[in-house]
């Protein structure tokens, strides 16, 4: 699922971003250092083209050990810092702080790249470089917070408050419980629109209200782009029962078994695959399904009832105060049933359980005076 910043995230550092060339940057960068130095700093961290390598990798290459690697590197990136043009590295300096001050101070390092190269291009040897810059040359400008139990990665300028990142994401969930079921984006921001705490605080817009959602670990959004509490089973399905069920309820639809399996594994829940046999089975021994037609199923809260045509054609004349025609039991069977109207006709032929009266109108043969 692509992130929801895709949904707000519109810079307004395009005149920055438009001469913004990192992989040139990082050329310029580099050549501070001599040949050897370059080479093992490129393999080190994967950049210019080649594959990141371990310290034992480089070491084998150069006949040296894996600490007299880790020296070079250090010593290579000390020499980068004193010895290079550095408006090369205040460029991106400027750049990254005004994205992360338009974002509330704090952005995901994945946000924060594709941010950045939103001009640029966002290929292997611009992203390899960018994340270079960021966490071997400016991380004294930057802060990175590693992940916890209650959010991702994320990088945040020196100033930024975590407290305040906690206490919005707290009140974003709070709101989110008490309406009790997932919101699309726009009307979750609609929500926390018309808060008091979001009123009460300036620092807060839109794009920095999806931006601390995409940090946390307490919200997330299904693969129908619907907001939750993560430990919901509408947002986060665990068993394939509860992935059918999202499905069919989402599609707001009856579906063929097969067809619910395949759309379970094209929205990507998770790496389980569904196969089709597995999904009938659920489908089977759960009574909050209905069979309607071949393999074609449905929600029982829909209004479907389970059992054979004549089944339903019982009910459906058992409730009614009067005898019913044939085109009208049929109108209200397919309401319920995928079938051909030739089955209901065949099931209507029961005897034993229908009866006509003069107009040809249909009664069951137990109220039968």
């Amino acid at each position: 699922m692509e992130s929801i910043l895709d949904q707000v995230m519109t810079s307004k550092h395009m005149d920055n971003l438009k001469n913004f060339n990192p992989h040139q940057i990082l050329e310029k960068i580099l050549e501070a250092l001599a040949e050897r130095e370059q080479e093992i700093i490129r393999m080190r961290h994967g950049l210019a083209g080649y594959d990141k390598k371990t310290l034992e990798d480089i070491g084998r290459k150069y006949n040296v050990t894996r600490e007299r690697v880790r020296q070079i590197e250090n010593s290579s990136l000390k020499k980068i810092t004193k010895n290079f043009d550095q408006t090369y590295l205040k460029q991106v300096e400027d750049i990254a702080n005004g994205i992360l001050q338009e974002h509330g101070g704090m952005m995901s390092e994945e946000n924060l790249t594709k941010e950045l190269l939103m001009i640029p291009g966002d290929n292997l040897e611009n992203r390899s470089a960018i994340r270079f810059v960021l966490n071997q040359l400016l991380k004294h400008r930057f802060h990175y917070i590693k992940e916890t139990p209650h959010y991702y990665n994320f990088w945040k300028t020196p100033e930024a408050s975590l407290d305040f990142l906690l206490e919005t994401i707290e009140q974003i969930r709070e709101l989110v419980k008490l309406h009790d079921d997932t919101l699309e984006l726009e009307r979750l921001l609609s929500k926390v629109q018309q808060s008091e705490f979001y009123t009460k605080n300036d620092d807060l817009t839109d794009k920095v209200v999806v931006n601390f959602m995409d940090i946390t670990k307490k919200l997330e959004a299904n693969p129908y782009n619907e907001w939750g509490l993560v430990e919901w089973s509408s947002i986060r399905p665990k068993r394939m029962n509860d992935k059918i069920y999202l499905v069919l309820q989402k599609e707001k639809r009856p579906m063929h078994f097969t067809e619910i399996a395949d759309t379970i594994n094209q929205k990507g829940f998770d790496h389980r695959k569904a196969y089709p046999a597995t999904i009938h089975n659920e489908l089977i021994l759960d009574d909050k399904y209905v069979l309607i037609g071949r393999g074609i199923y449905a929600l029982k809260e829909w209004g479907y009832k389970p059992g054979v045509v004549s089944d339903v054609i019982e009910e459906i004349l058992s409730k009614s105060d009067r005898p019913l025609s044939k085109k009208e039991i049929i109108k209200e069977v397919l309401d319920k049933r995928l079938i051909k109207e030739t089955t209901i006709t065949l099931a209507l032929m029961n005897k034993n359980k229908f009866a006509r009266d003069e107009k040809g109108r249909y009664f069951l043969r137990q109220n039968e005076a």
